[in-house]
């Protein structure tokens, strides 16, 4: 049975994490009965910050029996561990509302104490300290305990209570499994509340705008097909290496950098420029290099680089190393993309075609968004709309001798 899942922020101090995960796996199977090597927890150590997520790790939270946290600010900065924790919390949300009780099977803990402005409400208003688990713990955090010898005999009094906790409140509210099929790259994370229908009005917020095709349609034009699905969005061009959708993955690294952002498709394209060149936003169009063979999105792409006035734009085309096919083919791609974009394609540090690997979108993406805000910050348009205390008649001027005039304007 899958006691718990250990969610950390990657690159909080690994091994140690590791340790601490092995220390805690042995008092649960010590205390739930379990066989020596049998597997009571989950600890993912592959995914970093804004990779794709993987089928286990997508298992392990539909099957585990709590969640385990590891606080610390790194941890609530991550997009990713607050996927895992919004993902969990559905689970647990949907079972206390149909059980009516309060199972404490969502377990922040202290691994570094984080200061209250820098913890987000969803995580603060749950219990994260306990009178059972120690004022050391609760005073240094997990790390401190782990760290320093003097408080050897502390942590291993920590841990055993933890155990205690976990393997009581598991057995107690049995949590079903969830055996729904979730797309957890297209999960919120629960630490940045960013999918919302609402528009994007903040300055320098991000339209993702993905130019891509369906499986059905693409397989008219070409013959490998694992990169497209259902529905535009869902086209992942670094397929297997990154198999998440590339506009979910701009997304995740745009917040990672404080970037409120949306990702959408093609559609009304021309009124979110509007949008956008209104309240002084970017657009980064996701191009497929295949999409120029979709009239449709050539219509559109067309349509978009030929208006008088456009948005701070930025145009990214994959073209994976490991798609022979697209590679045979990209000359051909590549001349027709710069005759569509034509005024775009001249601007080198916002025109990026040909990036060859997910790694390679990883760090070209920053660079862009860096020179796209620089741009905004040099030719935005400032807007200010008198609010209802202002009065929008014109101002009579009498003149430096005039009397001042009375309440009734004599």
């Amino acid at each position: 049975m899958l006691y718990f899942f250990l969610s950390y922020a990657r690159g909080d101090e690994d091994d140690l994490v590791g340790r601490f995960y092995q220390d805690l796996c042995v008092d649960v199977r010590l205390l739930a009965g379990e066989s020596k090597n049998s597997t009571v927890g989950f600890l993912d150590r592959t995914i970093q910050v804004g990779e794709h997520w993987s089928d286990r790790l997508a298992e392990a939270l539909a099957r585990c029996g709590s969640f385990v946290a590891l606080m610390t600010p790194r941890y609530f900065s991550s997009v990713v561990c607050g996927q895992e924790w919004q993902v969990f919390s559905e689970r647990l949300s949907h079972y206390e509302a149909v059980s009516r009780v309060d199972s404490s099977l969502l377990k922040p803990l202290v691994w570094l104490p984080v200061p209250s402005h820098r913890m987000p409400s969803v995580a603060e208003s749950i219990q994260h300290s306990s009178g059972m688990l120690g004022e050391t713990y609760e005073r240094l955090g997990i790390r401190q305990l782990m760290r320093l010898q003097r408080h050897k005999d502390d942590y291993h009094q920590f841990l055993f209570d933890l155990a205690e906790q976990i393997v009581t409140s598991v057995q107690a509210h049995p949590l079903p499994s969830d055996r729904a099929e979730v797309d957890i790259t297209r999960s919120d994370s629960a630490f940045h509340p960013q999918r919302t229908s609402a528009p994007l009005t903040n300055p320098l917020a991000i339209h993702f705008v993905v130019a891509a095709g369906t499986r059905s349609v693409m397989a008219q034009l070409r013959e490998r097909l694992n990169y497209y699905g259902k529905a535009p969005l869902d086209w992942a061009p670094y397929h297997p290496s990154l198999p998440a959708p590339l506009g979910d993955h701009a997304h995740r690294i745009a917040v990672t950098y404080s970037y409120e952002s949306k990702v959408a498709g093609l559609e009304d394209l021309t009124e979110r420029a509007a949008h956008a060149k209104r309240h002084n936003q970017i657009i980064v169009l996701l191009v497929d290099a295949w999409a120029n063979r979709l009239p449709d999105a050539l219509e559109a792409l067309s349509a978009y680089c030929s208006a008088d006035s456009v948005p701070t734009t930025a145009v990214m085309i994959p073209a994976s190393t490991d798609d022979l096919e697209t590679g045979h083919h990209w000359p051909a791609l590549s001349q027709a993309w710069r005759r569509v974009f034509d005024r775009l394609a001249f601007d080198d540090q916002l025109y990026r075609p040909a990036i060859g690997s997910h790694r390679g979108f990883e760090v070209d993406l920053p660079a862009v968004l860096t020179v796209a805000t620089n741009r905004v910050y040099k030719s935005g348009h400032v807007y200010r709309p008198p609010d209802d205390s202002v009065s929008t008649e014109h101002p009579i001027v009498d003149g430096p001798g005039a009397a001042p005039q009375n309440e009734e304007g004599a």
